[in-house]
């Protein structure tokens, strides 16, 4: 019995591996980076200005190539979905995954905290092309950076937590007023802001030992009972959204950033594609993770496959570490979290069942 049990879990070991693998080797064809990150301003304003290429436009020349690499992707995703619903693999791994679940509004809390002390420390508005700086006067700028900071720590503690998710809620508005729809990149801030601003500080915070403060949590209670239910649907919805807009402005309207991107580092030595299919594959599988996370779709491979392209960038780019720190915390939080009851896969998938989906 032992040994039967110890092989149902050799196997499942070896089947995440090589689905993790093979996610591994979609890496080199998105070579994903943050392009306003890696490149100087005068490249990017250059690259905005300028028409671009509509990456779909290499298709033609490399129809073969387009349609090998949409079939991995294609069976990639469907050995996952096979691995995901398989009533063995929900067996073995369930009880570790059920553990793990209620730690994930501590790991979305801890990352919003550490992401707004590292904003505030290095004086943006949440990444570094959004210079404090340069959208208020010196002393107004000053103090905000110092608050971004006070406010990182105070959600790091759990202290007045609402009360720091409010203030970074109207520093979020405040930027959309200046930046308008680019601010759509950096909506997983707002996932965070409001995912903390409904559960609050939870069971490991001062909120909830300082007697003081229980009336705030009281004056919130009624509020966050009735959306509480919803707090990792807006989670997915709007980190999905950051993802996809993310691809699709710097990889489809403007697609001369990640053309770019793709010339200053020679990506066409290590990989042998034109620039612009390389840009298309990229966009198609960055595109796709921000829907698999927005509609509840194989969500932890999602989270593993995205956490593979951060790592890859930071490595092979060298790329600041602060700004991605939002990006690495969200998907071990949606990774912890699994599947609510709005996700499509449980939806579609829905059976007499005492676990959930795996990947």
């Amino acid at each position: 019995m032992h040994r039967r049990a110890f092989s149902i879990r050799v196997l499942c070991v070896g089947i995440l591996c090589g689905a993790i693998l093979t996610a591994a080797l979609l890496v080199p064809l998105a070579a994903s980076a943050h392009e306003v990150y890696v490149l100087s301003p005068d490249q990017v304003s250059e690259a905005v200005r300028l028409p671009s290429p509509n990456p779909f436009s290499a298709i033609p020349s490399q129809e073969k190539l387009f349609l090998t690499w949409g079939s991995v992707i294609v069976v990639t995703f469907l050995l996952a979905l096979s691995a995901s619903i398989s009533p063995l693999f929900e067996r073995v791994f369930d009880p570790a995954l059920r553990r793990l679940k209620r730690f994930a509004p501590l790991f979305g809390r801890l990352t919003f905290g550490v992401s707004l002390i590292a904003s505030g420390y290095f004086g943006d508005f949440f990444g570094p092309e959004l210079p404090v700086a340069h959208a208020l006067p010196a002393g107004p700028a000053q103090v905000l950076v110092a608050a971004l900071v006070i406010a990182g720590i105070l959600v790091v503690f759990g202290l007045l937590t609402r009360v720091m998710s409010l203030f970074i809620l109207c520093i979020f508005v405040f930027t959309v007023t200046r930046y308008h729809w680019y601010m759509l990149t950096y909506v997983n801030y707002l996932a965070e802001t409001i995912l903390v601003l409904i559960l609050g500080g939870g069971r490991w915070s001062l909120d909830s030992l300082v007697p003081a403060l229980r009336r705030i949590e009281r004056f919130f209670s009624r509020i966050a009972a009735f959306l509480e239910p919803y707090s990792f649907l807006i989670l997915r919805i709007l980190f999905g959204s950051a993802v996809f807009f993310a691809s699709f402005y710097a990889k489809f309207l403007h697609s001369n950033l990640a053309l770019a991107t793709v010339t200053e580092y020679h990506l066409t030595n290590y990989f042998p594609f034109t620039p612009l299919f390389l840009v298309l594959g990229a966009f198609i599988i960055e595109a796709l993770l921000g829907l698999c996370f927005a509609v509840g779709f194989e969500i932890r491979f999602a989270a593993l496959v995205f956490t593979c392209f951060l790592v890859s960038s930071i490595m092979f780019f060298g790329e600041a570490v602060w700004p991605h720190i939002i990006l690495f915390g969200v998907n071990l939080t949606l990774f912890a979290h699994g599947y609510d009851k709005y996700t499509v896969e449980v939806a579609v998938f829905e059976r007499k069942r005492k676990g959930e989906p795996v990947f």
